[in-house]
């Protein structure tokens, strides 16, 4: 988040210009053990368009599949 202001990290849209109703995904964690990224923070706010444009293409690498429809 760039000063209380919370943006798209992919397209940029702040949360604002994102569609009434729709809401951002975050991830806020600390990588921990057994990534090249140990220790880091991932501080990660995706718009829905973004999310799904990544997810599509993600999913299709996965041995499971991560997403359950109509959970």
């Amino acid at each position: 988040m760039a000063k209380g202001l919370t943006r798209c990290n992919v397209c940029g849209r702040t949360a604002e210009q994102v569609f009434e109703g729709q809401m951002l995904i975050s991830i806020h964690e600390r990588i921990g053990y057994g990534s090249e990224h140990d220790g880091s923070m991932l501080d990660l706010d995706i718009c829905p368009d973004c999310f799904d444009k990544l997810i599509d293409g993600f999913a299709e690498e996965c041995a499971i599949n991560p997403i359950k429809e109509n959970f």
